[in-house]
């Protein structure tokens, strides 16, 4: 794909992984409109992405409200001419034994990072098939990883991938490509490790190289799902 010009939504896009993907594309010339709760975050980006002579729109409100996926992609679609990359970023993580987990616990978690992905999804097909379109999913290597206290978040990951998948299979033949992302650990204030020494991790800025990367394949070919890990694993 030719990024340049190219219309990019990028959900949870105020901070961490969200925000670095959201400057990548920018830099590589792409119109992106930077999804989030947080006005102020998206503001702070976008007028980054403006001072560095890219072109953005922040576009703030709650995926988990039925009817804002849909909204987030007709104003990328009205502001910048259609709609060729949907990231699906946001995330979110509660964390805690079963027996502790509350039900708004769980449906948040579950609303946020699935829901609003088949949402978002959904209401992007129409536009990303038009020209040929390239959803992604950042997901997790916690999907197939099983953990303790951490069965909300993985189950709702493990959930994405097999979503994405059976999403790649249907549009393939439409000229839409669809990757999963999954990362290990990163150095972000998602992570918990914050005051910690973080230098073994990912950071945001490998994740978004590697999805700028994969953009840029050339069209007849696809990578439907890429995991990262820390080349070295954590030091005790």
């Amino acid at each position: 794909m030719e990024l340049r010009d190219a219309s990019a939504l990028v959900t949870g896009a105020g901070r961490g992984i969200g925000r670095a993907i959201a400057l990548a594309l920018a830099r590589e010339g792409a119109c992106v409109t930077a999804v989030s709760r947080t006005a102020e975050e998206l503001d702070s980006l976008v007028g980054e992405i403006e001072d560095a002579g890219g072109r953005g729109l922040a576009f703030a409100g709650d995926l988990r409200s039925p009817s804002f996926p849909g909204d987030a992609v007709r104003a990328a679609v009205d502001r910048f001419n259609g709609l060729q990359v949907l990231v699906n970023n946001a995330g979110l993580g509660v964390f805690g034994n079963v027996a502790e987990t509350r039900d708004e616990d769980w449906q948040a978690v579950i609303d946020t990072n699935l829901t609003a992905v088949f949402r978002l999804s959904r209401a992007a097909l129409p536009h990303l098939a038009r020209r040929g379109g390239h959803v992604f999913m950042i997901s997790s290597l916690a999907g197939s990883n099983a953990n303790p206290g951490m069965a909300a978040y993985a189950a709702s990951k493990a959930a994405l991938d097999h979503f994405a998948r059976c999403l790649m299979l249907e549009v393939r033949s439409r000229g839409i490509k669809v990757t999963t992302i999954a990362p290990g650990s990163v150095d972000t204030t998602f992570s918990g490790a914050a005051g910690g020494d973080t230098s073994w991790m990912l950071t945001p800025e490998d994740i978004a190289q590697t999805l700028v990367e994969l953009a840029q394949m050339r069209d007849g070919a696809h990578s439907s799902r890429v995991e990262m890990r820390p080349a070295r694993p954590q030091k005790r």
